[in-house]
Order: structure tokens, then sequence, then C-alpha cells
């Protein structure tokens, strides 16, 4: 009969097995509780005053911009030599003399030596009596007038002969080797009569070429020729 009965499942109670995941998620709360709290608190004032963390600064991408220009920077200009100061007249006090005057000019660098100026004396024509022009010259040498004085003729003239002859009414002189006569010439002289007198008596060459270098001295007194020099 005991076929008969069907076989009922049995009312007594067994402990379950853990799970596998159970008893990680025990063995996790167990480690947890060895783990230190975080320090600052993820609730606490130190915490919400903390700076974000920041990741690596990167570099900045180099840029190829072109930088503008400097400016221009003008040359800059040198003293000028009027910033001086400017003082009032020095007035005395009482019976004591005024101090010395500072208001010269001073001397800025190195100045360069000023060169001497050489006075020449000038040459100026003197103002001549009418009837002794250049023109009145040259008709006087035209005219056949004898202004030799010695008579037909040439002569051979010592440097003792030709130093008795340096007065205005008689005065010989010596261009390049030649006697001539200057006494008609002596108020025609456009330098004046001292000028001329210069040369009387003596060799009168070397001041001529030094004055009248230009003049043809041969042609303006060929009718005056007394001779020739004759040194020794």
């Amino acid at each position: 009969m005991s076929w008969l009965v069907p076989s009922l499942p049995s009312l007594g109670w067994s402990r379950a097995q853990p799970t596998p995941a159970s008893q990680g998620y025990q063995q996790e709360e167990e480690e947890d509780l060895d783990v230190p709290p975080p320090f600052p608190l993820p609730e606490s004032h130190q915490r919400s005053q903390a700076p974000p963390i920041s990741g690596p600064k990167s570099d900045p991408a180099p840029s190829l911009s072109v930088a503008p220009p400097s400016p221009t920077q003008e040359p800059a200009e040198p003293p000028s030599d009027l910033n001086i100061a400017i003082l009032p007249d020095a007035t005395p006090l009482g019976n004591m003399a005024p101090p010395p005057s500072t208001t010269v000019k001073p001397a800025f660098g190195i100045q360069a030596a000023e060169a001497p100026v050489k006075k020449t004396k000038g040459r100026g024509k003197v103002a001549l009596t009418p009837g002794h022009s250049a023109l009145d010259w040259a008709r006087l040498t035209s005219s056949g007038k004898d202004l030799r004085g010695t008579g037909p003729g040439f002569l051979r003239v010592t440097m003792d002969e030709l130093k008795k002859h340096k007065t205005r009414e008689d005065a010989w002189s010596v261009f390049n080797g030649k006697v001539y006569n200057i006494t008609p010439y002596i108020p025609f002289h456009p330098g004046g009569e001292d000028e001329l007198m210069r040369v009387a008596g003596r060799d009168g060459t070397k001041l001529f070429m030094l004055t009248h270098s230009w003049v043809n001295m041969e042609f303006m007194l060929q009718e005056c020729m007394v001779g020739v020099l004759v040194r020794g």
C-alpha cells in the first residue's frame, strides 16, 4: 500500500549555503573596515575649499604670426651751444667790485685751432693828374721825343753807374738785364710815384715780376732804354 501514497517533500529546513557573490561582498566589507578614512572627508570644509586638481599643462602651440616692427628711434641731438646760462648784469655791492663775467661761451669738445689770417697789403691805383693816362703815355712814346736822355746808341752800364741815378729828376732801373730811364714814366705810373721810385738805382726785376708779371714792360718802355747792365 505504500506505493499508493505519494511521496511528500521533506518538511525539514536546511541552512542555505551562501553563494560565492555574497561571500565576496562580506569579504569586501571586512576589508573596508581596515582602510583609513579619506582626508579630508568628502563632506568636510577643507574639501569644499580645495582648489581643483588640474592636469599637466601643455606647452602652447607655436604661433606663426609676425611680430610688429619695433618703433624707430630718432637720433639723439648733439648738445646745443646755446645751452648757456645768461646771467644778469653784475651790480657792485657797496665798495666791492663786481665779480668777473661767467657768460663766456664754453668750449665743447676739441676745438680746431684757428689759422692766423695773413693780412696782405692791398695795391690800389692812385689818381693820376690830367694828361698822364695810359693813352697819353702811348702818344708820348710815339711822338719821337728823346726819352732816353743819353743821346743816340746804347750804353754798357755798371752797377756803380746805376746807383748814381736814383732821384725823381734822374732815375734809372734794370729789368731783365736791360737799363731803362724811368724818369719820364714816373707821373704815368698807375701805382703812384713812390712805388716806382722803389726800384730807382737798382735791379727791379724781382719786384716787377711779383706785382706786374702780366705787363709787357719791354714794349711799354722800349723808347726809354739806355743800354744793358754789365756786372763786374
